[in-house]
């Protein structure tokens, strides 16, 4: 309940800050991580698609001429049109080893993926989690998930 009533403040919010333009869909944010609800990381290079989307629940289509038959309309910067007709938005993440210096090496089995990383600590963080802060996730090219569940990225 308490998480439902953060997304829909946060709507809100986001519906009076704009001046008849559809809101930005990834400015609908979990208040409590500030990490956008609706779109997915990305690493830097993110599809532009600079068009409103309609979306109902998780699930978002093209508008059409600008609105939408169905769904409520927003804004996507970056993103792209699946196979399946649905769009996905993202928000760009910066690559880990550009931030943070990466230990020189190559371990078997790299992993790509999006890690968390707060007070030296990371870890392998999804889409649909809100486990981090919007400012802690990054793009690991090659990485190692740890026997204590904790994640190092190569360079």
């Amino acid at each position: 309940m308490f998480i439902k009533l953060q997304v829909l403040l946060t709507f809100f919010a986001t519906l009076t800050a704009n001046s008849g333009a559809p809101p930005v869909l990834c400015d609908l944010v979990y208040t409590d991580t500030g990490k956008p609800i609706l779109c997915e990381p990305h690493r830097d290079g993110a599809p532009v698609y600079d068009d409103t989307v309609c979306c109902e629940g998780r699930s978002c289509t093209p508008a059409r001429g600008g609105s939408c038959a169905t769904g409520t309309p927003y804004y996507c910067e970056l993103g792209e049109v699946r196979a399946t007709g649905e769009v996905s938005c993202y928000f760009e993440v910066p690559d880990f080893c550009a931030v943070f210096p990466c230990k020189p090496g190559f371990q078997p089995q790299p992993q790509a993926n999006y890690i968390c990383c707060y007070e030296g600590v990371c870890w392998n963080t999804y889409g649909a989690s809100n486990d981090c802060e919007l400012q802690d996730i990054y793009w690991c090219d090659d990485g190692v998930t740890n026997e204590d569940g904790t994640t190092t990225c190569f360079d």
